[in-house]
């Protein structure tokens, strides 16, 4: 008897979980190519606009660092990196990343030619479903003042009305605070906002790229002021953390981390 309850309840288990994903087979396919066609829609334009306005050249990544996808995190994280570099541009990294079954990351990180008085612009735009995290933050460690920054930061506070249309995302990196700038943004949204994301995304590309591009040589005591900056901030960055570098973390391990950061994100060894 005990044999003939366990077997039926092994084949309800089965009925229950084989029903299951029938029926979530079609929202996590649904999802995946939402992401995916969200993720082409940033990565075409940054391309070509990118393309259109710089010589890039590729940059080499370690083979094993070209795409991370390990059996520690259960082959549920892939990423791809493609890195580029320029006479403006040290470093320009697009991640292609898979988190999951269905959530899809957009991830582009320019980081300037210690030449330039330039800030770093990072990205990150995760699609899960019909949820985004909107994040594009404009980091200047150095602090340098001149009128091209001044007057490229004022067109992106200018963006401020429509930001504030979205949901605020906390942060916890008071280390940061002085260093990522006031118009930089940590928000949740939702697929209804895709638009407006994109625009906003646009247009602070757009001027990231015109700053660069009016960005005047620097003296070699101010170029150093502005590799110094940068390698402050990939160290504290290692040393106090941000959610980036702890997924890396846990993918790779603390001595591959700290290579991966430092060599593959940022260039600076």
């Amino acid at each position: 008897m005990i044999f003939k309850i366990l077997k039926y309840f092994l084949f309800t288990v089965i009925g229950l979980i084989i029903l299951i994903v029938v029926i979530a087979t079609p929202f996590i396919l649904k999802a995946r190519n939402e992401g995916a066609m969200m993720y082409e829609k940033y990565d075409s334009y940054s391309r070509k606009v990118l393309t259109e306005n710089f010589q890039l050249t590729p940059y080499s990544v370690k083979q094993e660092y070209q795409t991370v996808h390990p059996w520690k995190a259960l082959k549920l994280f892939k990423i791809t990196i493609d890195s580029q570099q320029g006479e403006r541009f040290k470093k320009v990294n697009t991640l292609d990343a898979t988190i999951g079954i269905f959530m899809k990351m957009y991830t582009l990180l320019i980081l300037p030619n210690y030449r330039y008085n330039l800030p770093m612009l990072s990205v990150d735009i995760i699609f899960m479903g019909g949820k985004r995290v909107f994040v594009i933050e404009i980091i200047d460690p150095a602090r340098i003042k001149d009128d091209n920054l001044d007057s490229n930061y004022e067109k992106m506070r200018a963006w401020k009305p429509k930001i504030d249309t979205l949901e605020k995302m906390k942060v916890d990196m008071p280390w940061a605070e002085n260093v990522v700038t006031d118009f930089s943004i940590h928000s949740r949204a939702d697929r209804s906002q895709d638009e407006l994301l994109l625009e906003i995304y646009k247009a602070y590309l757009d001027i990231y790229i015109d700053m660069a591009k009016n960005a005047e040589p620097l003296s070699p005591g101010l170029s150093e002021k502005v590799q110094q900056g940068m390698e402050w901030y990939v160290d504290t960055l290692l040393a106090k953390g941000g959610p980036a570098v702890e997924v890396f973390k846990t993918l790779l391990g603390p001595e591959k981390q700290k290579e991966y950061v430092r060599t593959v994100m940022f260039g600076i060894d």
